[in-house]
């Protein structure tokens, strides 16, 4: 029994080490994930991204989920806080094909005074609009 104890231990400070070792800014640098819903349904919006440097991210993915028959369409946008405290925000991308529908763009972003922190902004619009937002949390830069 103390035999199987002082290797569980070990096992647990090994597994304690790797990961440690792969959170600095490589291990962080791969492709993440954050969401949101608009409050009552009807709108999502999903964000991956991955941080190439201080300055870019690399890799952006969005997309804009419609999940309500309601006559509404939904709009996603990046928003990002600038190495200045300059908040940006992108163009919207809107998806107008209708209920259980999810259109995809891919981008990337690059601000020379860097990029702290990045999230996704999701609508959902009647006519021209908004009747209700989200935000993702913030994906925070790991160069930073």
């Amino acid at each position: 029994m103390r035999r199987r104890t002082r290797a569980l231990a070990a096992l647990a400070g090994a597994v304690a080490v790797l990961a440690s070792v792969s959170a600095g800014p490589a291990g962080a640098a791969g492709v993440n994930t954050a969401d949101c819903r608009t409050p009552g349904g009807g709108a999502g919006a999903t964000l991956n991204w991955g941080y190439t440097g201080k300055t870019k991210l690399g890799l952006v993915g969005l997309s804009a989920h419609d999940l309500t028959a309601d006559g509404a369409w939904v709009r996603v946008r990046l928003d990002i806080v600038t190495g200045s405290g300059k908040r940006v925000t992108y163009s919207w991308r809107a998806n107008r094909d209708g209920a259980g529908t999810v259109k995809r763009w891919k981008t990337y972003a690059s601000e020379s005074s860097g990029i702290v922190s990045a999230r996704v902004e999701a609508q959902k619009v009647k006519g021209s609009s908004p009747v209700s937002s989200c935000y993702s949390r913030k994906a925070y830069n790991p160069y930073y």
